[in-house]
């Protein structure tokens, strides 16, 4: 089997959208919209990316009706139904209501996601450092474009960590989420390990910064590998 497809079907997308109104995120799609859909169609998930922390942003197809955009946290994408072509008997098999439901933590009922605000520490110059160390480089797939390069701690500051380079990172936004929440680990010696295929890079270890001595800490490195800190 292959061709693995998250989708929607009509009552999965209401309630989701109704969520992403409800929590006020950034896309959501027109009530009127959603409710016009066919009953009996399901709607693929074309692309998937992290907004923003433990946030996706998903591109759903709508066929001639063309595509929409909608955001949801990370949990919610996790639940979505997987759809999957079966080469030997040519037939696409989907999950049923009670499968799907099976996920959901309150089983027949909506529920509300709090988008948790906290007080950020100034990082200027922490971030200044870190994209020069790393010239503007996400040390995992290489992308240069600034406005999505984040200086990531490797060990947060209230776990023990510093704000010296070596205690930093350059990620773009997807790697560094996905370091964060310990979908992707960095071992000490730079190699890279991803619990998810599609968050691989192009290389296989990091891009390390040209200057040695601002080479990401190993005893940091091996504290967060050991610990993740989720």
């Amino acid at each position: 089997m292959a061709n693995l497809t998250r989708y929607f079907t009509k009552w999965l997308l209401i309630e989701y959208n109704n969520a992403a109104i409800r929590e006020k995120r950034n896309q959501s799609l027109r009530e009127d919209f959603v409710e016009g859909l066919n009953d009996e169609h399901i709607f693929p998930v074309e692309f998937h990316m992290f907004h923003s922390k433990n946030e996706i942003r998903v591109m759903i197809s709508f066929f001639e009706q063309g595509k929409g955009l909608l955001d949801m946290t990370l949990e919610r994408f996790d639940m979505l139904p997987t759809a999957i072509w079966d080469e030997k008997e040519q037939e696409l098999r989907l999950e049923t209501e009670s499968e799907i439901r099976a996920r959901f933590p309150y089983k027949n009922r909506e529920w509300t996601d709090t988008v948790v605000k906290k007080p950020y520490r100034k990082q200027d110059k922490f971030r200044k450092d870190i994209l020069k160390a790393y010239e503007n480089r996400c040390a995992v797939c290489g992308i240069q474009e600034t406005k999505i390069l984040r200086a990531a701690h490797i060990v947060d500051v209230k776990k023990g960590g510093s704000d010296e380079v070596q205690n930093g990172i350059c990620l773009c936004t997807n790697h560094e989420i996905a370091f964060d929440n310990g979908l992707l680990k960095i071992r000490p010696d730079g190699m890279i390990e991803v619990v998810n295929q599609e968050l691989t890079g192009i290389y296989d270890s990091i891009i390390y910064p040209k200057n040695k001595d601002l080479y990401p800490s190993e005893k940091y490195l091996q504290m967060k590998y050991d610990n993740n800190f989720e």
